[in-house]
């Protein structure tokens, strides 16, 4: 059985962009500063990861058309 790593890629984006959304909310209700902060600098660390991996994600698309 083969996989297609196209759409393992994008499972993977998509549950790093349900983490990163999850942070968010996290942040949004925080009232410490300090923690909020952290929250949304992670939120901010996945947003970055999953731009790599839609480009990722475009080469390999790419590379098998």
């Amino acid at each position: 059985m083969t996989t297609n790593p196209a759409n393992d890629i994008q499972q993977c984006i998509q549950k790093c962009q349900n983490a990163a959304q999850q942070l968010e909310n996290m942040a949004n209700q925080e009232t410490n500063v300090q923690i909020k902060s952290m929250l949304k600098e992670a939120a901010h660390h996945l947003d970055l990861c999953i731009e790599e991996c839609q480009f990722s994600m475009e080469a390999v698309q790419n590379f098998t058309m």
